[in-house]
């Protein structure tokens, strides 16, 4: 159902609404207030798998931002199961993309192995201003996803309970396992799929 907060069915009314049917499952399209991100996190709590989204800037943030909206950490500890944090990066346009050698700042920048950093790395960089037809001259086509998930673990757990910030949380997470967003984005630079510039634009917020 669409929200109407002139007519009061904001997500909240809904919210309890919905939760008197006693569903199993509860999709909110966004958490964007206190008393949304209270009964989301309660209906949690009681058995009900809930889904919904937050605009923060990676996985471990999405913990911070419901801390802000006065949920107590123990709570976001026992409600939430995981994270997965996404954005879209632009394809480079196959027809006409150019293929350049990575500096060695970029390749500090992408955390190339050490003995790799004396090859020859070609990455795309896009032609924008050709006349290709398939890209319309944009230098790109298409998008790609990227991703970053974090599931709760009992080391992640405990560092909410005791109010660690989300770099304490994002940094055990990639102890754990998880990929980063900038992560993510630099394997597709590396097999060819967007360029450098894309990735600094989407994954560090650059223009």
């Amino acid at each position: 159902m669409q929200t109407n907060p002139k007519a009061g069915l904001t997500f909240a009314s809904a919210l309890r609404s919905i939760l008197r049917q006693d569903p199993d499952i509860i999709m909110i399209g966004e958490i964007r207030d206190q008393e949304t991100a209270n009964i989301a996190v309660e209906a949690s709590i009681t058995g009900h798998l809930v889904v919904s989204t937050l605009h923060t800037n990676s996985a471990a943030s999405t913990i911070t931002r419901l801390a802000d909206m006065d949920i107590e950490s123990y709570m976001i500890a026992d409600a939430v199961v995981g994270v997965i944090a996404q954005r879209l990066l632009r394809r480079v346009c196959p027809d006409c993309k150019k293929m350049v050698p990575l500096t060695e700042f970029e390749k500090e920048e992408m955390h190339i192995r050490p003995e790799y950093r004396s090859r020859e790395i070609l990455v795309p960089q896009a032609n924008v201003g050709s006349d290709c037809m398939r890209c319309g001259g944009s230098g790109y086509q298409g998008r790609v996803g990227i991703y970053e998930i974090m599931p709760m673990s009992n080391m992640i757990k405990r560092i909410i309970i005791r109010e660690g910030s989300a770099e304490e949380i994002e940094n055990q997470a990639i102890r754990e396992g998880m990929k980063t967003l900038v992560t993510s984005a630099n394997q597709y630079v590396l097999q060819g799929i967007t360029t450098i510039e894309e990735v600094h634009r989407v994954a560090y917020g650059e223009e």
